[in-house]
């Protein structure tokens, strides 16, 4: 059990790490808890992807003691009440603002949810920080604060989108390029091998390059090759043995407030 006066506290946020809102967020914590102790899950997240923060942030919490809270501080301006959210799961405390990441990160699963009932004036970065600040230092003196129990139907409620299949085809979305090139598609093992039940597959590129075959490492294929594998977080991942595949394949981050990259098409036979 962690101490009443050393909490783990985790961030999560699309800030980037070159704006001072990730130092503000950071000393707006220890002067409350000086001796908190802070981890950095990402801040690198990009813009109105909440698919990505919940795919990033998914693989990290779980991993952390139980009494840890994590302030989610991405999307904050997702929802027109400006409203925010509590929730406590496997042990584990998260704040986050009504923006569809609770609903999105527990697959509409049965859950308590609690909103904050502080007024927050004005909204922005800096009182949401104080608030969740606030709400951990009730918690840890065992008391709920301000806060009430609300139902799915009471919030925001998003779902990722998932890998479509029809006519023997299951077309993926690219969810997360991370900074090897190595492109994650919206497709579990699990997915996979319910629409492969045991056929051939095959994943086609420019200049009629293909993959279809399984790899368990990047080192299954000579330097300079492609493949595709399930990663730690179980997601199909195409990559390039000490290459980049993003680059390689031509696919680039959108600019835009979609939720995707590209499209790619898993061909079974």
């Amino acid at each position: 059990m962690l101490l009443l006066h050393m909490p783990l506290i985790t961030l999560t946020s699309d800030f980037g790490t070159q704006h001072h809102a990730l130092a503000s967020v950071k000393g707006r914590i220890l002067s409350e808890f000086p001796d908190a102790t802070i981890i950095d899950i990402t801040h690198t997240i990009n813009g109105f992807n909440l698919q990505q923060t919940v795919y990033m942030f998914r693989q990290a919490y779980r991993h952390f003691p139980e009494g840890t809270f994590h302030f989610i501080l991405s999307e904050l301006y997702a929802h027109p009440g400006r409203r925010l959210l509590y929730a406590f799961e496997h042990g584990q405390h998260i704040l986050c603002a009504d923006n569809g990441f609770i609903t999105m990160l527990f697959n509409d699963k049965p859950i308590q949810i609690y909103r904050l009932t502080e007024p927050i004036r004005p909204y922005n970065f800096i009182t949401v920080t104080d608030l969740f600040i606030s709400t951990a230092s009730s918690l840890l003196h065992q008391h709920n604060g301000d806060m009430e129990n609300v139902t799915v139907d009471e919030i925001l409620v998003k779902r990722a989108a998932l890998a479509s299949y029809n006519n023997d085809i299951l077309e993926a979305q690219v969810l997360y390029i991370d900074h090897f090139g190595n492109v994650i598609l919206n497709v579990t093992h699990n997915q996979f091998e319910e629409t492969r039940r045991g056929r051939k597959f095959k994943i086609l590129f420019m200049r009629d390059e293909e993959i279809n075959t399984l790899s368990e490492h990047y080192n299954d294929v000579p330097e300079g090759e492609k493949l595709c594998l399930f990663n730690s977080a179980d997601h199909l991942e195409i990559a390039v043995n000490r290459g980049n595949a993003s680059r390689l394949f031509g696919f680039k981050e959108n600019t835009d407030q979609s939720l995707f990259y590209n499209t790619i098409k898993l061909f079974f036979e």
